[in-house]
């Protein structure tokens, strides 16, 4: 999926054999959810055009349920179908740019975009995804992180495993035996790419933390920074003050469904929608080399207070 992955079991004994299923199981998982990948499912569904069925199982449509839930919820902010878009800036299947796209071009792929252009069709075969103009393509990576997480978490509760910590990217999932085993302290990473700093810290237990970012993937062009997020409505890059969104969540596929949405959103909306929702959110904006936070209700309970 184009990023790193790391799960921490206390006092394995089978290493070899729980890290080759885990490894099968991300495999599988980048099989059907990969952009670059030509045979993935979502590279099967881009290659069709309007009206066509793609057939998808359970695991692509609890995704792709979720993607379309979060973009109504951030009125569309969360898009997985802006791919060109995506590509235009470099952040996709094509190189970065040496210039600014056009604003002809820009317009011209953002027609090519919008949740609203997906259907899922069930039915008594199966389980279909479809759209209704030609050259939607779909991008599931802002929600890969967090489904392949819960997925892992998925495969080492059935070998009867209940104390780890899974990370994939911005993503962790920490699960905990009630009985013995105290909460997992996590840090938040204060958001800057020189050089890692903590900016806070939590402790989870048996629930999951994503944080996206600005600061985690972006090149300049002409002197300009360039984030790889893009916000739907205006085709471009976000240039706001919000920075880093971590959300907390019961599974790792909510979290990431809300932080990308949530920080394209930009501070004031993404607040507001944190409290409307009663999300657990962690928001986090700069002002030249000045960082502000500003935390949820809910996300208080998951702060460690210093003695």
């Amino acid at each position: 999926m184009g990023t790193y992955w790391q799960v921490k079991i206390p006092d394995l004994k089978n290493k070899k054999y729980i890290k080759s299923l885990i490894k099968k199981c991300l495999d599988k998982d980048e099989k059907m959810l990969s952009s670059w990948k030509k045979t993935s499912v979502v590279s099967q569904f881009n290659k069709l055009k309007k009206n066509q069925l793609q057939i998808i199982n359970k695991n692509f449509y609890h995704i792709i349920s979720a993607a379309l839930k979060t973009n109504r919820k951030t009125h569309g902010k969360l898009d997985v179908t802006i791919s060109s878009l995506i590509d235009i800036w470099g952040f996709g299947v094509h190189k970065k740019p040496n210039n600014y796209p056009s604003i002809e071009k820009i317009k011209k792929n953002m027609i090519l975009t919008g949740s609203q252009h997906l259907k899922i069709i069930k039915n008594s075969f199966g389980i279909y995804l479809t759209k209704d103009i030609n050259g939607i393509k779909i991008n599931l990576s802002t929600l890969g992180e967090g489904f392949a997480a819960d997925h892992v978490s998925y495969l080492l509760k059935k070998k009867g495993i209940k104390n780890y910590t899974i990370s994939i990217g911005g993503t962790v999932l920490v699960k905990v035996d009630n009985k013995i085993n105290k909460p997992k302290i996590i840090a938040i990473q204060k958001p800057i790419d020189q050089k890692q700093a903590i900016h806070l810290l939590i402790h989870l237990k048996n629930s999951s933390i994503s944080t996206a970012g600005t600061y985690r993937n972006y090149y300049y062009l002409k002197k300009h920074r360039i984030s790889h997020l893009i916000d739907p409505t205006t085709g471009t890059p976000v240039m706001h003050n919000l920075v880093s969104v971590s959300v907390i969540s019961s599974t790792a596929l909510e979290a990431d469904s809300w932080d990308t949405g949530l920080l394209i959103l930009g501070f004031k909306k993404a607040k507001k929608l944190a409290l409307k929702e009663e999300l657990a959110v962690c928001l986090i904006t700069q002002e030249k080399n000045i960082f502000s936070t500003w935390i949820s209700p809910k996300f208080k309970r998951y702060l460690v207070r210093e003695k």
